[in-house]
């Protein structure tokens, strides 16, 4: 199977809402691959990092290849 695109990763990030206060408006959503040893730990191929605008809250999520989410912080 291959890996999820950067478009689709970021239309992923976008259609969860934010764990704060559960809107799902973002001023600012960044999508990278993921580093070396978050993809050997966790398998994720892609870390989107974004920022809530309501409640400014920063979260990141971690993507798999098949675009299933492997961690939120």
């Amino acid at each position: 199977m291959a890996a999820i695109t950067r478009e689709r990763a970021e239309r992923i990030g976008k259609s969860h809402a934010c764990t704060h206060c559960k809107e799902y408006s973002f001023k600012k959503l960044v999508v990278k691959p993921a580093p070396e040893s978050i993809t050997a730990e966790l398998g994720a191929v892609w870390v989107v990092t974004r920022t809530c605008g309501v409640c400014g809250y920063q979260s990141e999520l971690g993507l798999e290849a098949d675009g299933d989410i492997v961690f939120e912080s």
